[in-house]
């Protein structure tokens, strides 16, 4: 998981996988909220009116994207088409080709040369200060991920029980100049995620027992060996990157004075 605000809490996937009986029981259903049913980690899937017409295969990713939402605010930046998805399969393409080395340089082995069945893919608004709470958006937990998010706030979560991924639906941000390209941030939170679904995928916990907080480590350290060395932003600063007025230097300071903390209503 790619977590959205400073708080400290990792972790990335909650499934069948995990020993602590707490966290398999919210994996399995979450406690529901007064006067609804609980909701379950299938509830956290595209319904069949978010799925676009034709599921959208990227080729280096080997995954379909199967649900796309964009933000009005910032619609250039979120919606899909060919720039867009060239942002997302060329990111895997990089990562596919060096997760071997990786892997190897961490003293791992993978049981497989090739991936079981991988994912689909969701993107969807995660700015909990523009729309990312919106209804059945990323950081919606009440009515969507309520069973298989720890908390708000998050900018991608693999959860390895329904074999999908959800991220945030901004591959793209303006430039100086005003034009649109590749947004780091994006590129960072998809290599993160998907050293999440290839460890499991290529069978990296086969040989030793499953450690979710070693797996979050794994994620941020792959992050690091694909030369993304900048911290995980806010809401605020990712709307600032996106207005083109730049990072606040005091990273924490100013997020913790202005972002929403985790489970804030």
């Amino acid at each position: 998981m790619s977590r959205a605000d400073p708080a400290p809490f990792l972790g990335h996937r909650l499934t069948p996988l995990l020993g602590l009986a707490a966290l398999a029981v919210v994996a399995l259903v979450a406690v529901p909220s007064l006067g609804r049913s609980p909701l379950t980690r299938f509830d956290a899937l595209p319904l069949a009116e978010e799925r676009l017409p034709t599921p959208v295969w990227l080729p280096h990713c080997r995954m379909h994207v199967v649900e796309w939402r964009s933000s009005p605010a910032l619609q250039a930046e979120t919606s899909v088409g060919a720039q867009a998805l060239s942002v997302i399969d060329g990111t895997c393409r990089d990562a596919f080709a060096r997760f071997g080395d990786f892997v190897r340089a961490q003293g791992l082995t993978q049981a497989r040369s090739e991936p079981t069945a991988m994912p689909t893919i969701s993107l969807l608004p995660g700015n909990v200060l523009l729309d990312g709470k919106s209804l059945r958006a990323l950081n919606d937990l009440g009515s969507r991920f309520e069973a298989v998010a720890p908390g708000c706030c998050y900018w991608g979560l693999y959860v390895e029980s329904i074999n999908h991924v959800f991220l945030r639906n901004d591959p793209l941000m303006r430039g100086d100049n005003g034009t649109l390209q590749a947004n780091p941030r994006f590129v960072r939170t998809l290599t993160h995620e998907l050293s999440h679904v290839l460890s499991t995928h290529l069978g990296v916990w086969d040989a030793t027992s499953f450690d979710r907080d070693r797996d979050e480590r794994l994620a941020e350290q792959f992050v690091s060996f694909m030369g993304l060395q900048f911290p995980v932003e806010s809401s605020s600063e990712d709307l600032q990157f996106h207005l083109g007025k730049g990072a606040p230097r005091e990273h924490g300071v100013w997020a913790a004075q202005n972002e929403p903390r985790a489970m804030t209503p």
